[in-house]
C-alpha cells in the first residue's frame, strides 16, 4: 500500500518505529503525502472516508468523506486525483496545495449534521460523521450526524436525509459517530454504530473533559453505548422508518470506531483522551472484540466481549492522538503467511495492530513533527490507505 492523506506533509523513515518488516511488508514507503490539501478546499476536522465504485461504467471509484467541523459531506474522485498527484510529481510541480473544489472534490451536502440552527453559538462538531454505502443503492449513504443526534440515510445525488433511528428507550443518542452494515445469516441488513461523547464538545471547551459524561447524563441516554438497527426494504427506499435499536455494549467509556472481523466477531475502538477517567486515560489505545453470542444465550445482548487488545505509552510520548477510526486488512508477509491487520488511528498516530497476537506492531509518529498531524480514520483501497484527519 502506498499512504496518502487528506492534508499533511512527508515524513522522515525514524518516524516508523516497531516492526519495520511488518511496515515494509504492508506499505511501500516509510512516506505519507498530501492527496487534498486542507487549508485550500476549506477543511478542517476529516472524517469517515468509504470507498466506493462510481457506477457511471469507468470503474473510477470515490471516497466519500466527512468534515464534522465543517460540517459538510464531500466526494473525491480519487483516481482523477491520483493521475493528476503523479503527473505533478513527474513535472516536479504540486498541485496538491491548489483548490480543486467542484473539479474533482464535491460537496454533497452542506450543514451535513442537520443541526438546529439554535446549537451554531455553542456546538464545536455539528456535522455528519462515519459513513456508510448501501450495496444495493449505491448512491445512497448511512449516514451519523453528531448535529441532530442520529443515523440517517443520506441521498448522495439530492444530499436529502431520512431519519434511521435516534434514540434508545425514548431518549436521544449523544451523536452517533462511525458505522458499519452487515448482513446477517438469515439475511436481515442492520446497521452497527457507536455513540460517544463528541457530539456535545463546545466551541469554547474544545478537549475532553468532565462536562461531556455530565451531558450524556443529562441531555443524553445515560450512557455511551455501541448499537445496531435493522435496515428494512423501506429504509432502501428512503422512507421515514422507526426500528428498534438493540444496545450492543453500555460499558465502553469513548466507544468510536467499529468494523467487523469476520462473520462472528465485532471490533470496537475506544478513544482514549484526558486525564479524568481512570481506565481510560490518554496514552491508551484500546480496541475490544465482541462474538456474537448463538441464539440460545440468555445475554440481554447478541454480542459478549470476548478479547481486549491494549497498548499504552507514557504521557510524555503520548502526544496526541487516540484509537479511533480504522481499517481491517489482510497480507502475506515476507515468510508466506498470511495475516490479518488493524490499521488505523491511534496514539501517535497510525498504528498497525496484529489481530492475532493482539499487539501494536508498528507505529507512525506523525504528532511528532512541527504542527503534526492527527489522523482521525483510514480507508484501504485501490492499492492505497487513504487517512483522513488534520494537520
Amino acid at each position: 500500500l502506498a499512504s496518502f492523506i487528506l492534508a499533511a506533509s512527508a515524513t522522515a523513515d525514524d518516524n516508523v518505529t516497531g516492526d519495520l518488516d511488518v511496515w515494509d511488508d504492508i506499505f511501500a514507503s516509510r512516506d505519507y503525502h498530501i492527496l487534498v490539501d486542507a487549508q485550500a478546499n476549506g477543511l478542517i476536522w476529516t472524517e469517515g472516508p468509504v470507498l466506493v465504485t462510481n457506477n457511471n461504467g469507468d470503474g473510477d471509484e470515490m471516497l466519500y468523506f466527512s468534515d464534522v467541523i465543517a460540517a459538510k459531506t464531500y466526494f473525491l474522485d480519487v483516481d482523477k486525483a491520483i493521475r493528476d498527484r503523479t503527473k505533478d510529481k513527474a513535472n516536479n510541480s504540486d498541485a496538491t496545495t491548489s483548490n480543486i473544489l467542484d473539479t474533482y472534490l464535491h460537496v454533497i451536502k452542506e450543514r451535513s449534521g442537520d443541526a438546529p440552527q439554535k446549537d451554531d453559538s455553542w456546538r464545536a462538531e455539528p456535522g455528519g460523521n462515519g459513513l456508510a454505502v448501501l450495496s444495493k443503492t449505491p448512491r445512497k449513504l448511512v449516514m451519523c450526524q453528531h448535529g441532530a443526534q442520529r443515523v440517517v440515510i443520506l441521498d448522495v445525488d439530492s444530499g436529502t436525509t431520512h431519519a434511521l433511528a435516534s434514540e434508545y428507550k425514548g431518549k436521544k443518542f449523544n451523536g452517533p459517530n462511525d458505522i458499519v452494515l452487515r448482513s446477517e445469516k438469515n439475511g436481515e441488513l442492520f446497521a452497527y454504530f457507536t455513540d460517544p461523547v463528541y457530539a456535545w464538545l463546545e466551541k469554547d471547551r474544545f478537549e475532553d473533559l468532565p462536562y461531556l459524561d455530565e451531558r450524556v447524563k443529562s441531555h443524553g441516554p445515560g450512557l455511551c453505548g455501541v448499537y445496531r438497527v435493522k435496515l428494512t426494504e423501506d429504509a432502501h427506499s428512503q422512507t421515514n422508518v422507526k426500528n428498534e435499536v438493540e444496545l450492543i455494549a453500555s460499558d465502553m467509556m469513548r466507544p468510536n470506531g467499529i468494523k467487523f472481523i469476520d462473520d462472528d466477531h465485532l471490533i470496537v475502538s475506544e478513544c482514549c483522551q484526558g486525564s479524568h477517567l481512570e481506565n481510560c486515560k490518554s496514552g491508551t489505545s484500546r480496541w475490544r472484540i465482541f462474538e456474537q453470542q448463538d441464539q440460545e444465550s440468555t445475554s440481554s445482548s447478541s454480542w459478549a466481549h470476548s478479547k481486549i487488545i491494549e497498548n499504552t505509552v507514557s504521557a510524555d510520548a503520548a502526544e496526541g492522538g487516540c484509537a479511533d477510526g480504522f481499517a481491517l486488512y489482510e497480507y502475506v508477509n515476507r515468510e508466506e503467511r498470511r495475516k490479518h491487520v488493524l490499521i488505523g488511528s491511534c496514539v501517535g498516530v497510525m498504528c498497525i495492530v496484529d489481530l492475532e497476537s493482539g499487539e501494536v506492531v508498528s507505529r507512525m509518529w506523525t504528532t511528532r513533527e512541527q504542527g503534526g498531524c492527527k489522523i482521525s480514520n483510514v480507508a484501504v483501497g485501490k492499492e492505497y490507505a487513504f487517512l483522513t484527519g488534520s494537520c
